[in-house]
């Protein structure tokens, strides 16, 4: 099955409409013409893309602008069935919908376009074909999957109901054989797309569902969508005897989606398993020519969808209430790329076993237009996307700018903000988040530094109430997937670099050499107090972090290692095994950061990678000079490699993201906020070196502490294309790796690299990247100094 997902061009958004008391999108039913744009009202609200006021009677009504809804229910495009075929003006192959308001529904964040466009024509076919024709009441679903009685809906307006239509809509079905709870409905062609909406509405009223359809192809999705009995389609006699004997003469209600041979046997199945009572029978698209006493035939009457504005409002609230709320859940589809022209090669694909079991979506149009919010999982191949094979055409280059993620494995999300966070902290969900990183594009993650030697206050102040051991937890994640990288972060002074370089080398082993380890010196004085450890001046601490990183070295390269510190001794100490050594890698990659001369000097001397906290594109050239050339003083130039923190907020537009980051800020935790600035003063006057420790000032405003690491003045806040420029320009100054953070780890992670990390790699492949003067000429402008210097919380 084709659908068309068209691209147009970006229209300016709407206010929303206040109609029946609900705050919908409605499109405008005019007339397409160049003058289209100049008849929209400006901008007065950025949560939409609609396309113009809802016409007549709600046009009198009030216009205004309501508070925005938590961040899953905010929804940014309309789609609306196009089931009007007999209108050249509504039909498919528009650029802009034509449609009357009723019949729009709004796509919810976690849609995409091209998803949507296989589900409108199969939601409305089966919600009206078993809601009228079959009687199913939706009003009998629970809680919050609870819909609308349609049926009673309809025969309350008979004066609405067209009259070719009427007899099905007020006489088809007894209000005393509509089905309860419990009962059986048989679907033949259960593959279809109204057919697997058909279960899915059919599941949420308590319905037993027998499914028909090709088990080979199709079986594993009925079995998630929770089909009770599958049937292969294959041998239609044995089809009809499995449903009747599975039913026990209990079977009434029946759908084909097929056609009039397929009709036939479903009305077999029901003679034989019906019990003497009626029975109902709807055909999609035709019915056997022969009637069987006691089967009652049905067609969908459509066009009460159309006609009923009742009825079409119901029919899309519960449509955006079961999207939102993730009940209803669209086919799998595959993406063609390359508009009309791809379609017959698609064709061959299909022909071929090489497209299967999915909904073919074309997009014409411009590409760069597109809602790109929602992923499509299918716009590559799903099969290169779970072997790795797109995941290596990603990061073939060897020169590339690599990508990491924070590990969220704390409460309380990346930013300390009362703002919703779909981000979890137990282990399924990051063993989900880093299976779906590694194949998307990135190649490390970095688990937050050690949790156990966290205290209440200072865990009060990121609100991370619970937190899970950042060594024990690298292990788990790395058990979990197979290319990706994953950094534990080590705290000298409660960690022993013996035990240390003990506990990563059998994790390194373990795990086939993808083990790595980030250093942070500390800066929380009650890290260190509340576990009876002593609070070293920052200068002492950052001496104990460079002989823990030297002895790491040491202990995984040398037979029988030796050290004679002020922190740490060893005597001719073995390790074995060692941790994987390869060409690319001899050790497990030693991560590293902090500001201050001291930690500077860390990173030249001994350390593999310099983490650098957001900053000006003035900070970022003075740092990597600075370690660059400290680095050649130790003999190690070109051996320090450079990475940096970013927090990003990918949206539709920039003015969508920007309001998504006034959100964050504008709902940050004051309380926390307060009490991390309290810390960061006192570690500020618990030095004697005042400028080492952190680059904050007191006045400091509370927006520049609501993520931690600077993540906000990295400018990664855009849309994925200003994003991809801009790291672009991050990669000309040197970084090798950019640390990423999300809002919605459940869904960015995916998106991000859909969507940026592909273009990324697209620049760099045109060459960008390389040149620095051109690199800022475009884009740095956006990094020019502040006066107001922001904390850096990573290390002293």
């Amino acid at each position: 099955m084709f659908s068309i997902s068209r691209q147009g061009d970006d229209i300016e958004k709407q206010p929303y409409i206040d109609a029946h008391e609900h705050n919908k999108y409605f499109m405008q039913e005019t007339k397409v013409n160049d003058g289209f744009r100049q008849h929209l009202p400006k901008l007065e609200h950025d949560n939409s893309r609609s396309y113009g006021p809802r016409q007549e009677h709600s046009r009198k009504r009030k216009i205004y602008t309501p508070d925005a809804r938590p961040d899953r229910e905010i929804l940014v495009q309309v789609f609306g069935p196009s089931t009007d075929y007999r209108s050249v003006r509504k039909a498919a192959f528009q650029e802009y919908l034509i449609t009357t308001d009723f019949k729009v529904a709004r796509l919810p964040s976690n849609l995409s376009t091209n998803t949507a466009a296989t589900f409108g024509v199969a939601y409305v076919s089966a919600f009206v074909g078993l809601g009228i024709s079959l009687g199913f009441n939706f009003a009998l679903a629970e809680g919050e999957r609870q819909g609308p009685d349609i049926l009673s809906t309809v025969r309350s307006l008979p004066k609405e109901t067209p009259r070719d239509v009427q007899e099905e809509c007020l006489d088809g079905i007894a209000e005393h054989e509509r089905p309860r709870k419990g009962d059986w409905f048989a679907i033949w062609g259960a593959s279809s797309n109204t057919g697997l909406a058909a279960i899915q509405l059919a599941k949420l009223i308590g319905l037993r569902v027998i499914a028909v359809a090709d088990l080979t192809r199709h079986g594993k999705r009925l079995v998630d969508l929770g089909v009770d009995v599958q049937v292969d389609r294959n041998d239609p006699p044995r089809a009809i005897a499995i449903i009747a004997n599975t039913t026990n003469h209990g079977l009434k209600f029946g759908l084909d989606t097929v056609g009039k041979e397929t009709a036939g046997y479903l009305q077999e199945a029901l003679n034989r398993s019906r019990g003497g009572q009626q029975a109902h029978l709807v055909g999609l698209t035709e019915l056997p020519e022969e009637k069987l006493p006691g089967i009652n035939h049905h067609n969908v009457p459509i066009r009460v969808f159309h006609t009923v504005p009742m009825l079409g409002e119901q029919a899309m609230e519960w449509l955006e209430q079961l999207l939102i709320k993730e009940f209803l859940h669209p086919p799998d589809i595959f993406v063609a790329v390359g508009g009309l022209e791809s379609v017959n090669g698609v064709l061959d694909d299909m022909r071929n076993g090489a497209v299967s079991g999915k909904r073919i979506v074309v997009p014409v149009g411009n590409m760069e237009h597109s809602r790109p919010m929602a992923a499509d999982s299918t716009a590559v191949n799903k099969c290169d996307i779970e072997n790795f094979l797109h995941a290596d055409k990603l990061n073939s280059d060897p020169s590339r700018i690599k990508f990491a993620y924070w590990v969220p494995n704390v409460s309380g999300g990346l930013v300390v903000s009362k703002i919703k966070q779909r981000t979890m902290w137990d282990l399924d969900s990051n063993a989900r988040y880093a299976r779906t990183a590694e194949r998307y594009g990135f190649e490390y993650a970095l688990t937050q530094e050690p949790s156990v030697f966290r205290s209440e206050r200072s865990a009060d102040l990121h609100r991370q109430e619970n937190q899970h051991e950042s060594v024990s937890f690298c292990q788990a994640l790395l058990h979990h997937t197979e290319r990706l990288r994953v950094m534990a972060a080590l705290l000298p002074g409660p960690w022993n670099p013996a035990v240390a370089a003990k506990q990563i080398a059998s994790i390194d082993q373990y795990s086939k050499g993808r083990a790595a380890v980030n250093i942070v010196s500390g800066w929380f004085k009650t890290e260190f107090s509340s576990i009876g450890q002593w609070w070293l001046d920052h200068g002492a601490r950052c001496r104990r972090s460079y002989e823990f990183v030297a002895c790491l070295r040491g202990i995984w390269t040398q037979e029988q290692f030796n050290f004679d510190g002020d922190f740490y001794q060893f005597r001719d100490y073995p390790l074995k095994p060692k941790p994987i050594s390869r060409p690319d890698r001899p050790y497990p990659e030693i991560f590293q950061g902090g500001n201050s001369a001291e930690a500077r000097e860390n990173a030249a001397a001994v350390s593999d990678y310099y983490f650098m906290n957001g900053n000006t594109l003035e900070g970022f050239q003075e740092q990597i000079n600075d370690v660059r050339k400290r680095a050649e003083a130790h003999g190690r130039a070109g051996h320090v490699k450079f990475a940096v923190n970013a927090f990003i907020i990918a949206r539709e537009s920039e003015s969508e993201a920007l309001q998504v980051l006034q959100e964050i800020r504008g709902k940050a935790d004051k309380k926390a906020v307060d009490a991390l600035a309290q810390q960061v003063k006192d570690a500020v006057t618990s030095t004697r070196n005042k400028s080492a420790m952190v680059p904050m000032e007191p006045s400091s405003k509370i927006e520049e502490l609501v993520q931690y690491s600077d993540g906000f003045r990295t400018k990664l806040i855009g849309t994925p294309a200003q994003i991809a420029d801009r790291i672009m320009l991050i990669k000309s100054l040197g970084v090798d790796i950019l640390l990423t953070a999300f809002l919605h780890y459940d869904d960015e992670i995916q998106r991000f690299g859909e969507q940026v990390i592909s273009l990324v790699r697209k620049l760099e492949a045109e060459g960008r990247g390389k040149d620095k003067a051109y690199e800022i000429s475009l884009t740095g402008y956006v990094y020019q100094a502040r006066k107001q210097r922001s904390c850096d919380v990573t290390c002293g």
